[in-house]
């Protein structure tokens, strides 16, 4: 077990437009990890407190998204892979 995050302890992606599924290594101690839910400006879309290993969060935004997972030893932050998929069509 430990508790420094690292980008291989976890991964985020795109279920639907407007769903995420965050899924959490379990050698994470789930009681000292929070997740913020980030739009396409790194504005807080909303906090989560994880009670499990798989996390589903269903908001449309239409724009690219990022989480953060935190632990009380750091800070690990993604792009949802494929959110935003229309903001960045390109018509060319």
């Amino acid at each position: 077990m430990h508790t420094q995050p690292a980008l291989k302890d976890w991964k985020v992606s795109v279920i639907n437009d407007n769903c995420i599924k965050i899924s959490i290594d379990p050698d994470l101690p789930l009681e000292e990890i929070s997740i913020k839910v980030l739009g396409s400006e790194r504005n807080l879309l909303d906090m989560i407190k994880p009670e499990s290993f798989e996390i589903e969060f269903c908001a449309y935004t239409g724009r690219p998204m990022f989480v953060e997972l935190h632990t009380s030893s750091g800070v690990s932050v993604k792009y949802v892979e494929g959110s935003g998929k229309d903001f960045y069509r390109n018509d060319n």
